[in-house]
């Protein structure tokens, strides 16, 4: 697991997520294979819950390493 600033069309702000993968080239690899990439926000919600999330691999601009 490796936390990633996610940058996506459409959106005006980056999302932080704690993704399934070890690192950079793990994530590129699943990517190129798969519609979509599930993981967890890095922040809770306003209810103090770190939510699941889908992001459509067709949406990133741009995945930033956080660590």
């Amino acid at each position: 697991m490796a936390t990633f600033t996610i940058h996506l069309m459409g959106q005006n702000q980056p999302i932080t997520l704690d993704l399934p993968c070890a690192d950079m080239d793990a994530l590129i690899e699943q990517a190129g294979h798969s519609r979509f990439l599930s993981g967890h926000m890095t922040e809770p919600d306003e209810e103090g819950v770190c939510r699941r999330v889908m992001v459509a691999t067709n949406r990133i601009q741009c995945a930033i390493a956080a660590g």
